[in-house]
């Protein structure tokens, strides 16, 4: 019997955590998904900017910990599998 292998996913779930918490962050702060063409596109957008940074950076965060935590999680089920 062939067992189902989990490394694809454990490889997406910090991808799709980041991009949530991006969301999330960019959907709770003024002035929202606005702020990343805003400051893609204008030089005077400071709120934009503060917006898009810190969606930016607690993604980054978030995606070294589920990144960490899924390598963990990885390790451990090869040990108990081999």
């Amino acid at each position: 019997m062939q067992r189902f292998d989990v490394s694809w996913i454990l490889g997406v779930v910090p991808l799709a955590g980041a991009a949530a918490v991006f969301a999330l962050v960019l959907a709770t702060t003024p002035p929202g998904f606005i702020a990343v063409p805003t400051v893609v596109v204008s030089s005077g957008a400071d709120a934009a900017a503060y917006a898009a940074g810190a969606a930016a950076s607690l993604a980054l965060v978030t995606l070294l910990v589920l990144g960490a935590l899924c390598a963990v999680v990885q390790v451990l089920v090869r040990r108990l599998h081999s």
